[in-house]
């Protein structure tokens, strides 16, 4: 990251030595084939310091991206007793699902299983793991009559790693992706520039 999606709260602009060795961490990740990754504005009010990501797929359906998801990392030197850590990470994963998959009664519990599936293969330690699945039912309209409709699982989920080492959070961030919309995670490259679109 090249700090353009980075926020720090206050007038100094240096940021603490754990922070940037978060950041640094990240920064050659390996990352699958199929998504399309960009460096975005952080949010400025959870935390002295923070990063963000989002992701979405190639693949697309009626031009819409199957899957899409934002990867935050919050940064306070102090620690937050809710964190019960000096970092926190927050993410969020959306992906299309199939008519069928949309009406199982047990697509939340999978779901959340797909989530703590990937921080477990990807040897991401971590604590106070909390979130919630949610299942949207997106229809469009094309004038007065309804032209497409689909259905939806949002993730949302925020935990503490164990360490300032995130390059496996964010590996276990690329394949929820992956595998809430579908796809098996193909890790091929390392993490380039903020912004660079395959």
């Amino acid at each position: 990251m090249n700090g353009t999606g980075w926020s720090q709260q206050g007038e100094t602009s240096a940021i603490p030595e754990r922070f940037e060795e978060a950041l640094l961490s990240i920064r050659d990740t390996p990352r699958p084939r199929g998504l399309v990754l960009e460096e975005v504005p952080a949010p400025s009010r959870m935390a002295p310091y923070a990063a963000a990501l989002t992701a979405e797929t190639v693949h697309t359906v009626g031009g819409t991206p199957v899957g899409s998801g934002r990867f935050v990392i919050l940064h306070d030197p102090a620690g937050q007793e809710s964190w019960d850590s000096d970092f926190r990470m927050v993410v969020m994963v959306r992906a299309r699902l199939d008519d069928e998959v949309h009406v199982d009664p047990l697509l939340g519990t999978a779901a959340w299983s797909w989530l703590t599936d990937s921080l477990d293969d990807a040897g991401a330690g971590y604590h106070a793991l909390v979130g919630t699945v949610t299942r949207v039912l997106s229809e469009t309209f094309g004038g007065l009559e309804l032209s497409d409709a689909c259905g939806h699982a949002e993730i949302r989920a925020s935990w503490s790693p164990a360490t300032a080492d995130l390059s496996p959070h964010l590996t276990a961030w690329y394949e929820l992706i992956l595998m809430a919309s579908g796809h098996e995670p193909a890790l091929v490259r390392p993490l380039s520039l903020a912004g660079d679109r395959q």
